[in-house]
């Protein structure tokens, strides 16, 4: 019986000990998460702003388009030979992205035949017309060739965009 009222003592402190453990463990970690938060709101990261592009861009890009990539997206964007069409899908995927992402996809990937070879200011020009032929209506600011200012801008969800005229036969429609 004494070896039981010693145990029953021997339990009794480590109960306490690992009371005590579990505090100063709470206290600490409670102390540290304190100091790792930040003592002000983080600041939003910047808004991303809508692509600004000029008429003549879109249209420099629409010539390129015309002799680079309608052979495989078609004249009127449509896709053709198992190649996405380039409205529609094409805006819901590259919806709320970045320009910088799809400026680098251009680049590197287009045209399929001999990716990467067109010059900077063509990747810059075809991304100008296929923002207008998708509704994004041009400005008076052209649309820079600079990832880290196309990082700023997004490509336009298709709700923030005006509807799109129905495209005739060899012909990219266009936004109202």
């Amino acid at each position: 019986m004494a070896q039981h009222r010693i145990f029953a003592k021997q339990v009794q402190t480590a109960k306490g000990f690992c009371a005590a453990l579990l505090a100063a463990t709470g206290l600490v970690a409670t102390a540290h998460v304190a100091q790792a938060a930040p003592r002000h709101a983080p600041a939003a990261p910047p808004a991303l702003a809508a692509p600004s592009f000029t008429a003549e861009q879109a249209d420099h890009g629409a010539q390129i388009y015309a002799g680079t990539c309608a052979m495989c997206h078609g004249a009127a964007l449509e896709g053709a030979h198992d190649m996405p069409p380039l409205r529609g899908l094409f805006v819901a995927r590259w919806a709320n992205t970045s320009l910088n992402k799809l400026y680098a996809y251009i680049t590197h990937a287009m045209p399929l035949m001999a990716p990467g070879t067109l010059p900077p200011q063509d990747n810059i020009d075809v991304l100008a017309f296929l923002l207008r032929e998708n509704g994004v209506e041009p400005g008076h600011t052209p649309l820079p060739a600079d990832e880290n200012r196309l990082a700023q801008m997004v490509f336009p969800a298709a709700s923030a965009l005006p509807p799109v005229k129905a495209a005739q036969p060899g012909k990219a429609p266009r936004a109202r």
